[in-house]
């Protein structure tokens, strides 16, 4: 490349960041996935593949000073208008003052934070975020707190237990001292505090970029359903039924899980919503309803139990009763955009070291209703337009059971 070019697409890039980059129009959308593709790209070809690969290898020194912030909860401690010095920071956060400053301005490297003046911070907007934003510091403090622990264990998991489909024969399991004999939710579940952090990142996680409910209610065709009833499996405090209530209020709705409270019950009230204890691994007890929608539940679950919970919907379905899967759908390597596919590998990862789960290609999608019952008839796989999420769709050719 000469050098003028570099020096002009310096200068081109820097005047383009001068300005808000917000993505409106599609055109708008799919250039910011453009560009977003170049980044790495563009990094390669500047420091080498060499120094790239360096690079990678420690990169876990990011998450390292994420985790320091989430750990003593350093952006809490720092005033929102105003500075603050080290040596006061340590005071009050628990941490010896030469580490923390040498953590924070590792951080910094990375955006979070700045000094104002010498040995003193400051709140940046982003450093902001983990103190207004109680869903982001959750997602941090999950996985920096505890996925971490497997993702620093999961080779071992993968040495100890090969093709193991055990929630307990985990990466996590190791980094909490119990190999084999705990798991994810197990952990979680000891201590209160971790089980609303949990539920908060997973209401991120669920709404966030790509995954947003909204694509579900536009992606499908509820309409034709009339006055038709539609069971949301596993819906928990009933979000997404109530998105497609506000949409279609003619339809009749009934959202089951394993655990139902007074306030999941109130959180999303709707007249036209009912509210059902149930486990989706027993006999479906809601029967000839028109649709039964399974959202981000089998990606937790490895085929085996997939098939177990498709198996028990069966003596409820009539036929031509549609089951509806909205879950992550793995890419062809290559083939769309990279900061996408990122994503979906990032998911896919992260289920294996946190649950031995996985996300699904598509082909494995259509097999998972063929080994539950041949009765079952795929009808494909589509993705909304701006989705991270799958919207897949099957039809029972059975007979209905009596």
């Amino acid at each position: 490349m000469p050098p003028t070019t570099l020096v002009e697409l310096a200068a081109s890039l820097r005047e383009a960041l001068d300005s808000p980059l917000v993505a409106e129009s599609k055109a708008e959308q799919e250039a910011r996935l453009d560009i977003l593709d170049m980044i790495p790209v563009l990094n390669r070809k500047l420091v080498g593949e060499a120094q790239t690969i360096r690079d990678m290898a420690w990169e876990w020194l990011n998450v390292l000073s994420l985790k320091t912030v989430i750990h003593w909860d350093i952006a809490k401690q720092v005033p929102l208008d105003g500075k603050i010095s080290y040596s006061e920071l340590s005071a009050k956060c628990g941490l010896e003052a030469s580490a923390l400053r040498r953590l924070l301005r590792h951080a910094m490297t990375n955006g979070m934070f700045y000094e104002p003046t010498k040995d003193h911070v400051a709140h940046n907007s982003m450093s902001q975020i983990l103190v207004e934003d109680p869903k982001t510091a959750a997602w941090v403090d999950l996985q920096t707190e505890t996925i971490l622990l497997g993702g620093a264990n999961q080779c071992e998991a993968l040495d100890r237990w090969p093709g193991s489909e055990s929630k307990r024969e985990t990466g996590v399991s190791i980094g909490f001292h119990h190999p084999g004999e705990t798991s994810l939710y197990e952990e979680i579940k000891k201590k209160p505090e971790k089980i609303q952090k949990f539920g908060l990142a997973m209401e991120l996680f669920s709404s966030g970029e790509g995954y947003e409910v909204s694509s579900l209610v536009e992606g499908y065709d509820w309409g034709k359903l009339g006055g038709g009833t539609v069971v949301d499996v596993g819906g928990a405090n009933g979000f997404a039924s109530s998105a497609i209530s506000d949409a279609y209020p003619s339809l009749k709705l009934v959202v089951q899980d394993i655990d139902v409270t007074e306030d999941m019950k109130t959180e999303h009230k709707r007249s036209n919503i009912e509210f059902m204890k149930y486990d989706f691994f027993t006999p479906q007890i809601v029967k000839d309803a028109d649709v039964y929608i399974y959202r981000w539940i089998f990606h937790n679950w490895q085929d085996e139990q997939s098939i177990q919970i498709l198996r028990a919907a069966i003596p409820a379905l009539k036929p031509g009763a549609k089951i509806l899967i909205n879950d992550g759908c793995l890419p062809t390597p290559g083939t769309g955009y990279w900061y996408e596919e990122k994503a979906s590998r990032n998911v896919d990862i992260c289920m294996m070291v946190a649950m031995n789960a996985k996300e699904r290609e598509e082909g494995d999608w259509e097999a998972l209703f063929e080994k539950a019952d041949p009765r079952f008839k795929y009808l494909g796989a589509k993705r909304p337009t701006g989705s991270r999420m799958m919207i897949i769709e099957a039809e029972w050719e059975g007979a209905k059971e009596t």
